[in-house]
């Protein structure tokens, strides 16, 4: 890996996220392709992620992957939520557009759909769970249930 001044920096923001394999297997493929970036883990405690997110522009960052326990804090820290992060409610890209805005994203769907139809493509939404990416709602305390 080369960095030079004109590095595109992208990263893996959690907590903890020193155990992600995310860094090594993107520094690969970057390094393999001879692409001028470097992605690195960012641990960022939950109560410091607002200004983390909102500094990335600044600090010349290209994008966040998030991992627990960002997924559905960030919602309400970026600039735009694309359609289907707002549905399912949690998102794992930041996308840091050419004005500094931020988008947030969601392509843990998208990975989950075509592992699910590569290994169950008879599966339909009918006979289960319609998603086990959204974040799980707790049940309501034994004195509220009807």
């Amino acid at each position: 890996m080369r960095i030079t001044g004109k590095t595109k920096l992208a990263g893996s923001m959690g907590w903890p996220v020193a155990h992600s394999r995310s860094p090594a297997l993107h520094n690969f493929w970057l390094d393999e392709h001879g692409i001028d970036g470097a992605y690195v883990p960012l641990p960022v405690r939950p109560e410091e992620l607002a200004p983390a997110l909102l500094a990335l522009p600044m600090l010349g960052f290209r994008g966040v992957n998030l991992t627990i326990p960002h997924k559905r804090m960030a919602l309400s820290v970026v600039d735009r939520v694309e359609p289907l992060a707002r549905r399912i409610g949690a998102m794992n890209t930041v996308i840091v557009g050419a004005d500094g805005s931020l988008e947030g994203r969601n392509t843990d769907v998208y990975g989950f759909r075509e592992n699910l139809r590569e290994g169950a493509p008879d599966w339909k939404p009918t006979r289960g769970p319609r998603s086990c990416s959204a974040p799980a709602v707790p049940p309501a305390p034994w004195w509220r249930r009807s």
